[in-house]
């Protein structure tokens, strides 16, 4: 069987392409607060969970000190720099 690409085949095409392509944009309008409102709730919840994990309960009025460990290297004196001096 053979068939032929008729000029109306080919505009009932695009017409289609077309009105499927905004109907999809028209629900990802519509959808798209709702899933960032959701996504935010989710974060602010996980950063909230995450946040009374790692810290201990303290006292009011309780001060404390922390050094982040990661970002000292050697016996924490500073960073030394090794240099030759250039003289023009």
């Amino acid at each position: 069987m053979v068939y032929e690409a008729s000029m109306s085949g080919i505009l009932r095409i695009i017409l289609w392409l077309i009105f499927i392509s905004f109907v999809i944009r028209l629900i990802a309008r519509l959808a798209t607060p709702y899933v960032v409102k959701k996504a935010e709730e989710t974060l602010r919840n996980r950063a909230a969970q995450y946040n009374q994990q790692n810290q201990p309960p303290r006292r009011e009025g309780e001060v404390t000190i922390e050094k982040n460990k990661a970002k000292q290297k050697g016996n924490g004196s500073g960073d030394y720099v090794d240099y030759v001096e250039v003289k023009d």
